[in-house]
């Protein structure tokens, strides 16, 4: 899950960031790649639509992370809001510990524990999942 793994690099960052007193730079640039490694972009950063094609390096930079952003950041974080309203942390954190360490069991139980039964498996493995591979050999 990248946006799990994403979510928690910014996390760290921004923590590190105000820990050292690290703050924006002040060129437009830098600033945008600031707020993209610490998690704290806003709207107006990102823009949702694209208006053009990319004439220099800031707009190129911000289109790429535009793309990302609704590809990767948004859709975890409303995957988290509509799993777990009012416990989107508790939810990552589940999340991150079985990406890191392939344990899914806690993340089953919390999940299964809220929205019934199977939610894991029915959320996260296709139906061929649990299926043997063809590696192609015949008898």
């Amino acid at each position: 899950m990248e946006g799990a793994c994403d979510r928690e690099a910014r996390r760290i960052t921004c923590e590190t960031a105000l820990r050292f007193g690290i703050g924006e730079p002040d060129d437009e640039l830098g600033r945008l790649v600031f707020r993209d490694v610490t998690g704290t972009l806003s709207d107006e950063d990102v823009p949702a639509g694209r208006e053009e094609e990319p004439v220099d390096e800031v707009a190129g930079y911000t289109e790429r992370l535009r793309r990302y952003e609704a590809g990767v950041n948004r859709r975890y974080a409303v995957f988290l809001s509509e799993f777990a309203p009012h416990e989107e942390e508790d939810l990552h954190d589940l999340l991150l510990s079985a990406v890191i360490s392939g344990d899914t069991r806690g993340i089953t139980a919390w999940l299964d524990a809220r929205h019934g039964p199977g939610t894991f498996a029915g959320t996260f493995l296709t139906g061929a999942y649990f299926a043997p591979t063809d590696v192609g050999l015949s008898a």
